[in-house]
């Protein structure tokens, strides 16, 4: 039960090398079945096929797993899925390096964000994915070099953007919105006033919510509720933390205003969603 509830912390392997790549079916020896993960990096999983009906889990939420389709996992996301009945390939990629390979190649699609994002792979693509595949991973194994594995993502990147994609909302990329949402990710924690983050994108702050309303239906003060209290459910529900220090951690004065903030987005206090995610995992 234990064992169930640990969230294992994860960075990247060799920080020199920006992109890393796994077949999902030869790297099980990675995995404890039963935990959670959390990582500091952005993961794109493929999975080819299925050999028995799976789900995934990603912020307390199941997902089936489905053959034929690329699910991107996000940094700071928990996630948790048994490997040995599906087969695939998952690429590692540093949260910097990726937003800046992002930036130059996605033109209509946003990967920024908690939305759960995954494309359906066509049988046109299907060949081209694989192709770019087998690329990358000659490179991994081999010369590893960071230049070549950068021309690969960003092809992949333009490929990927050809695939129907499954998402709530359809974000066209901005320069100004890509920089606010990294900075929200960044200082969420500390920073909740408009004016620290309109300053940082030299906006008004009429004009900052305007662009955030426009783009994801959301003022800076809800995307920041948001990424406040999802952090709040990771730590409440997967750590041993008392509430107490969950709430020092997140910066909130009191205790007191941390369990009403909590109760008044959840509809529970903090120790009684603890024990629901509890007695999920049984």
């Amino acid at each position: 039960m234990k064992t169930k509830a640990k969230v294992v912390q994860v960075q990247q392997m060799d920080k020199n090398i920006p992109i890393e790549f796994y077949r999902i079916e030869e790297s099980i020896d990675l995995f404890e079945f039963e935990g959670r993960y959390q990582y500091d990096f952005y993961q794109i999983y493929w999975f080819v096929s299925v050999d028995t009906p799976q789900e995934h889990e990603i912020d307390f939420i199941s997902y089936p797993i489905k053959p034929q389709e690329i699910w991107i996992i996000y940094p700071g996301q928990v996630h948790h899925f048994d490997p040995r009945f599906s087969k695939g390939y998952c690429l590692v990629i540093d949260k910097h390096y990726f937003n800046s390979v992002l930036f130059k190649e996605a033109k209509q699609q946003f990967f920024t964000g908690h939305n759960q994002l995954k494309f359906t792979v066509t049988t046109q693509e299907n060949q081209r994915l694989e192709y770019l595949h087998l690329l990358i991973e000659i490179e991994f194994n081999s010369f590893k070099r960071p230049m070549v594995l950068e021309q690969y993502l960003q092809l992949y990147v333009v490929h990927l953007q050809d695939l129907p994609r499954i998402e709530e909302r359809h974000m066209v990329l901005d320069e100004r919105l890509h920089k606010l949402l990294q900075l929200i990710e960044e200082h969420y924690i500390t920073q909740r006033k408009n004016e620290f983050y309109a300053d940082q994108v030299s906006l008004s702050v009429k004009r900052m919510n305007e662009i955030l309303f426009h783009a994801i239906g959301k003022t800076l003060k809800q995307q920041l509720q948001e990424r406040l209290l999802l952090e709040a459910k990771r730590l409440v529900g997967y750590s041993q933390e008392n509430i107490q220090t969950i709430a020092d951690t997140l910066n909130f004065s009191e205790v007191s205003y941390f369990n009403r903030f909590f109760k008044k987005l959840t509809q529970q206090t903090p120790k009684e969603f603890r024990e629901e995610v509890k007695k999920v995992q049984g």
